[in-house]
C-alpha cells in the first residue's frame, strides 16, 4: 500500500497568535504530528501576510506525486473559488401546513409595512485584497554570487 504525501500547513503558533509551516508530510499525520520536509513559513499576522517558500524543493516534492493542500492553495492565491452558501431555510410553524400562507394581521392600517430587502450578491475577495508577501528561497549556490555582487557595489 502506497502512502499519499500532502504539503499542507502545519500550525506551530500559540493560541490567537498563529504561525504556520509549509511541510511534505504523510497525509495520514497528525497536524502538528511529524513531517518530512520543512519547506517554508507563512505568517498571517505580520502586514503584509509573510509567506517564504522553497520552491524548488516543492516542485521536486509534487513530482513526487505530493498533493497540495487547500490550506496551502489558498495562501499562495491559487485555491478554487467557493460556491456561495445556501441560503438558510425558514423554520415551519407548528400546527401549520407548509403550503398554507402565514397568518396576516386584522387591521393592516395599523401593522407595520415590512418590505424585502433587495439581495446583496457577496463577491469573493480579489488578489488584491488578500496581498501577501511571498518570497521564495533561492538555492545556495546562488546566494554565493549575489554576495559577490553586493561587496562590488559597496
Amino acid at each position: 500500500m502506497t502512502t499519499m504525501l500532502k504539503i499542507r500547513l502545519m500550525r506551530i503558533g500559540g493560541r490567537q497568535r498563529p504561525f504556520y509551516r509549509v511541510v511534505a508530510v504523510d497525509e495520514r499525520a497528525k497536524r502538528t504530528g511529524g513531517y518530512i520536509e520543512l519547506l517554508g513559513t507563512y505568517n498571517p499576522l505580520s502586514e503584509p501576510k509573510e509567506i517564504k517558500l522553497k520552491q524548488d524543493r516543492i516542485d521536486h516534492w509534487v513530482k513526487q506525486g505530493a498533493q497540495l493542500s487547500d490550506g496551502f492553495l489558498r495562501i499562495i492565491g491559487k485555491a478554487k473559488q467557493r460556491l456561495p452558501r445556501k441560503p438558510k431555510k425558514e423554520k415551519k410553524t407548528e400546527g401549520k401546513p407548509a403550503g398554507e400562507p402565514a397568518p396576516v394581521a386584522e387591521e393592516p392600517s395599523k401593522a407595520p409595512a415590512i418590505e424585502a430587502a433587495p439581495v446583496e450578491e457577496t463577491i469573493p475577495p480579489t488578489k488584491d485584497e488578500n496581498q501577501a508577501q511571498i518570497t521564495t528561497e533561492s538555492p545556495k549556490e546562488d546566494a554565493g554570487e549575489s554576495e559577490t555582487k553586493d561587496e562590488g557595489s559597496a
